[in-house]
């Protein structure tokens, strides 16, 4: 089975130790495709096991040099076994992301916090029931599902906490002031992603499948990163 993203091209080389496939880092490919956009961040938008394949999908945002922005989603692609079990905790999560300046960083962090959510040329802080949530303006109002705020709002004491608590710009994974605030072990994703919980509970394969030893599975060589807990 072949999987593919829409809108870019990866190529499944085949290695010559033992006849190990070598599976290229999406991320790092797309960061490549990607470099002549002005800003970008990418977000863990969903993951799969079927049979020996480990699957990820991923939703893109794009800035240009006009300051528009874009958004999509790609399908499934294959994924390095290691890579995979890397970023198990990280669904709904940004793990990648290109600043206006260039700079690249890799960590696992609440989509948009880095770059949209605080930023008042995106939008507002509001009050609610003695809490303060990011709102988007309407023309940025497509962030709103990319960076799934409808089941989990962007709260100012989260953001307060990931911009002074050393995590801003660093490579540090941020899951929230609590342990599991954000990411795949969070309530807010379960309740955001159902029909995720749902496929993977049915998958018997795969507790099967990601149990195994890494040395027997397909393997990145070079150029990979991960994050998790």
């Amino acid at each position: 089975m072949k999987y593919f993203l829409s809108f870019f091209s990866l190529f499944f080389l085949i290695g010559c130790n033992g006849g190990d496939h070598y599976i290229p880092n999406p991320v790092d490919q797309m960061i490549k495709t990607m470099k002549k956009d002005v800003a970008f961040t990418i977000i863990l938008d969903d993951m799969d096991v079927k049979d020996d394949d480990f699957l990820h999908k991923y939703s893109i945002v794009k800035e240009d040099k006009a300051g528009s922005i874009t958004t999509s989603i790609t399908d499934f692609i294959l994924v390095d076994y290691n890579f995979f079990k890397q970023n198990e905790n990280n669904l709904g999560m940004q793990i990648a992301a290109k600043d206006s300046t260039g700079k690249i960083t890799k960590a696992a962090i609440p989509a948009g916090f880095d770059r949209y959510i605080g930023n008042s040329k995106y939008g507002s802080w509001n009050q609610s029931g003695g809490q303060s949530f990011w709102v988007f303006y309407g023309q940025y109002a497509m962030l709103r599902s990319v960076f799934g705020l409808g089941y989990h709002p962007a709260y100012y004491n989260m953001h307060r906490g990931y911009y002074y608590g050393g995590y801003y710009g660093s490579s540090r994974s941020y899951y929230g002031n609590g342990p599991n605030n954000y990411g795949t072990k969070s309530a807010a994703v379960r309740k955001g992603k159902p029909n995720f919980f749902s496929r993977k509970a049915r998958n018997t394969n795969w507790k099967k499948s990601t149990s195994r030893n890494s040395s027997s599975r397909r393997s990145g060589r070079g150029g990979g990163f991960g994050f998790g807990k």
